[in-house]
């Protein structure tokens, strides 16, 4: 009998509201924020929607996890 595959979750979608308070500025700033890493994402030929970012890039690019432990 075969065993199932483990999926990994897909990320999801941030809007602009949610970068602005993760990041703490404003609306309008997050929408700039949004529109540079989704022209990053176009030039790697990947499918983007506007106003909407991945989470788990956002996160990879502003919350980088640290693995120096002598922090």
């Amino acid at each position: 009998m075969e065993q199932p595959v483990a999926r990994t979750p897909r990320p999801s979608m941030l809007t602009a509201d949610e970068v602005a308070e993760r990041l703490k500025i404003k609306k309008g700033s997050a929408y700039e924020v949004i529109r540079q890493m989704n022209k990053e994402q176009e030039a790697l030929g990947r499918v983007v929607i506007r106003g909407r970012v991945r989470s788990d890039l956002f996160d990879a690019r502003y919350f980088p996890e640290v693995d120096d432990a002598s922090l």
